[in-house]
């Protein structure tokens, strides 16, 4: 009888500690990079339409970008690879990409540093989604591009 009730005790333990214990997201760097390309869009549909074209390819850039970072999610989800590390990168490239912040667009300006959180998460998930993770970051660097592009356009016309 005692063998019987340590063990209920004990069953009743690890399922009172499962409901306690935090459970770890699914891929949260990527998930956090679909959250920023998803507010960046935000943003970017906000913004008055009259940059010159850059608004619009950027909207279609992010767009892309959301898609290669859900595939990338898909891959990973659904493809193993033995040994494989996770390893987080070290490289910021906001500082490499960002404009001085002007707050005479703050929309644009808004789904740059959007776009920006996004590179910086698509930076710090695992490398191994299929290659959908790199096509994603050079979505989103295109953007940035056309969104600065945009920007610039405003500002001198």
């Amino acid at each position: 009888m005692r063998k019987k009730t340590w063990l209920m005790m004990m069953m009743v333990a690890v399922i009172s500690v499962s409901f306690v214990l935090p459970v770890q997201a699914d891929q949260p760097h990527m998930q956090a990079a679909k959250s920023e390309l998803n507010n960046a869009m935000k943003f970017l549909r906000r913004a008055t339409a009259d940059k010159g074209g850059h608004r619009e390819k950027a909207i279609n850039l992010v767009s892309q970008a959301m898609a290669a970072v859900q595939a990338g999610i898909d891959y990973d989800r659904t493809h193993f690879t033995p040994g494989r590390r996770r390893r987080n990168s070290d490289l910021d490239e906001n500082s490499l990409l960002s404009i001085a912040a002007m707050p005479d667009q703050p929309n644009m300006e808004a789904a740059r540093r959007a776009l920006d959180n996004a590179l910086s998460s698509l930076n710090r998930a695992s490398a191994d989604k299929g290659g959908h993770r790199e096509r994603a970051m050079d979505l989103v660097r295109a953007a940035i591009a056309e969104v600065n592009a945009g920007i610039e356009y405003d500002r001198t016309h």
